[in-house]
């Protein structure tokens, strides 16, 4: 006699791999998301410190190397970013850098751009 082992149901054969398979996509689309949003937030991040690097340059040089210096504070992996700086509404001084929303998956279509600006009154 060929009896199931104690503790298996002899019918459930292959349940939890149908389960896995059918829970996979979902797990491997939070994943995806969850990377994607991490590099949303260091972009942003480091955008808004170069964009500081920038205005406290352009604070202390009246805009002279302003964009250099928020250039040099960025990682190479946003070295397309767009940095622009000027003169404010208060006699003071901004920058700002901007880039597209870095994207890994990029097949989704999103067309975002991130854009930081910081502002620093003439001292």
């Amino acid at each position: 006699m060929n009896a199931a082992p104690p503790g298996r149901d002899g019918g459930d054969r292959g349940g939890p791999l149908l389960e896995f398979a059918a829970l996979f996509p979902l797990l491997l689309l939070v994943a995806v998301v969850a990377i994607e949003a991490f590099l949303a937030f260091v972009a942003v991040e480091r955008l808004e410190s170069a964009a500081r690097a920038g205005a406290r340059v352009a604070g202390a040089e009246r805009l002279a190397g302003a964009e250099a210096a928020a250039r040099d504070a960025l990682p190479s992996w946003l070295d397309d970013a767009t940095v622009t700086s000027g003169v404010n509404d208060h006699d003071g001084f901004y920058v700002e850098v901007a880039h597209p929303l870095p994207i890994v998956f990029s097949s989704v279509g999103f067309d975002l751009t991130l854009t930081r600006r910081v502002e620093m009154p003439d001292v």
